[in-house]
């Protein structure tokens, strides 16, 4: 019974349709008055949900993971962006996210339950760094106050970026509370049955999650600071994070309620809208050797009934006949929704420590990201693959190995863009590709430049015109430099 009703709960706040920042201050009481129990996993299926949903679709497709030959997927696959490709995510993010953390923790602090809180700063930090990947500049400082202020102000992204890594600090902080009521069984992300036990074997993890956050968030600085931020990268994952896979947070929603990538892939958008593009087809194919495939293809691309793996050429309208779907590692119900995996958090460590100068560490995290991603994907490890991958020394290891396997590990996951753009030289104009080296899409609409941020949503434009800085998606976020 319990189960069900969290089904039911997710189903309510995940799927009801999001408001406008406009219709959210017309309606104060948006903000639920549901206990803490249960606004807690709904705000974590809207979490999941925004950081896998719509915006992970878009940059996929610039990612040339998937090629988008219909409708707004065809728009961004030609870097003709729309003004409203991006209002699903924005307003997951502020109306069933931001504004129910708030709740939460007003909440928590009335019912002295401080693991709650922290659990939700972790969140909310996190929504608050994807949101600025994704825009520079967005509310924050006012964008909650809803009696008050209408048309919030925006918030430099600089300075969010230092906020999210105080919030993630005081989650921290919260979580280390010896007192607190605690998540059991409705905490999706490291679920447990009872409040002990979820003090004994998830508490431990959601700190581990916040110090992997760091890590990230510190390393997406890798243009304006390089060695300061590769210290307070590795400092991040010397405090104490993920060691293994088990460690790393998966929402798996279940047979009653799916995880975002499935249901898409089953609609018209996902059948119609876009396809497998044949760019990632042909880096995975014949990887190892003639004949010999990446083991991961099966399970990232579907293939023909003959066996074979047809994908879609990047600026195509149409799919070629006989072209695949993608593979039953994220197209199933049951999908493991990723947060940050800790083959990702090896891969980060590998770059940090390269570019600190370190290459001994750098080639041997790299390698354990090797293993750790061909385990999670396929249930083993390759002998052949590793050979030839995720065999590095200090002498051999370079950045371009290490974004290039942790492109194909992060498949249709939004943080391959945010690697790509860092690894574009600074100072380059948009015409030049990061890591892996793309070609842009021969439909574009931008004499060869690819995109490098999203553009703010028409909603937020119409209801805070006065606020909404002027940009196009060949403007850059603040550490795209």
């Amino acid at each position: 019974m319990k189960n069900k009703i969290i089904s039911l709960i997710l189903l309510l706040f995940v799927l009801i349709s999001c408001e406008s920042f406009d219709e959210i201050n017309t309606n104060p009481n948006q903000a639920t008055d549901a206990s803490i129990q249960v606004i807690f996993p709904a705000v974590t299926a809207s979490f999941a949900y925004g950081l896998n949903g719509e915006s992970a679709q878009f940059t996929s497709i610039l990612m040339q993971y998937l090629t988008g030959v219909l409708g707004d997927q065809q728009q961004v696959n030609n870097y003709s962006f729309i003004a409203d490709m991006s209002d699903a995510t924005w307003n997951r993010f502020y109306a069933n996210c931001l504004l129910n953390i708030k709740n939460i923790k007003e909440k928590s602090e009335e019912l002295g339950a401080t693991h709650y809180a922290g659990a939700a700063k972790i969140m909310e930090a996190i929504v608050i760094g994807y949101s600025v990947d994704l825009w520079n500049d967005i509310p924050y400082s006012e964008a909650l106050q809803l009696d008050d202020i209408r048309q919030p102000r925006f918030d430099d992204a600089a300075g969010l970026y230092q906020r999210v890594q105080q919030l993630l600090d005081e989650g921290i902080a919260d979580l280390n509370a010896q007192s607190s009521t605690s998540p059991s069984t409705n905490d999706l992300i490291y679920r447990a049955n009872n409040e002990t036990l979820w003090r004994q074997n998830s508490r431990p993890r959601w700190i581990m999650l916040a110090r992997a956050m760091k890590a990230r968030f510190h390393n997406h600085l890798s243009k304006v600071d390089p060695q300061a931020s590769a210290t307070a990268t590795l400092a991040a994952i010397d405090a104490g994070t993920f060691t293994s896979n088990s460690d790393q947070p998966n929402v798996i929603f279940g047979s009653e309620f799916a995880g975002p990538w499935f249901p898409f892939f089953q609609t018209t958008f996902g059948e119609n809208n876009v396809a497998i593009s044949q760019r990632f087809i042909d880096l995975l194919r014949d990887r190892i050797a003639p004949g010999l495939d990446d083991p991961r293809l099966p399970f990232f691309v579907s293939p023909t009934t003959g066996g074979l793996y047809i994908g879609t050429p990047n600026g195509s309208s149409s799919r070629p006949q006989g072209s695949v779907i993608p593979g039953p590692y994220l197209n199933r119900r049951e999908a493991p929704t990723p947060i940050l995996n800790y083959s990702e958090l090896k891969f980060i460590e590998a770059e940090a420590a390269l570019r600190a100068g370190q290459p001994g560490r750098a080639a041997t995290a790299y390698n354990a990201a090797v293993a750790a991603s061909l385990q999670r994907v396929t249930g083993s490890v390759s002998t052949a693959y590793t050979a030839l991958y995720g065999s590095e020394i200090g002498a051999t290891i370079t950045l371009e190995k290490i974004l290039v396997e942790k492109h194909i590990d992060l498949f249709l996951q939004p943080e391959a863009w945010n690697d790509w753009r860092r690894s574009a030289p600074a100072g380059a104009n948009n015409t030049v590709s990061g890591i892996p080296n793309l070609v842009p899409s021969p439909s574009n609409s931008t004499q060869g430049a690819f995109p490098r941020r999203f553009i703010y949503p028409n909603r937020e434009v119409v209801n805070n015109s006065s606020n909404v800085p002027s940009v196009t998606n060949q403007d850059r976020v603040f550490w795209d430099r």
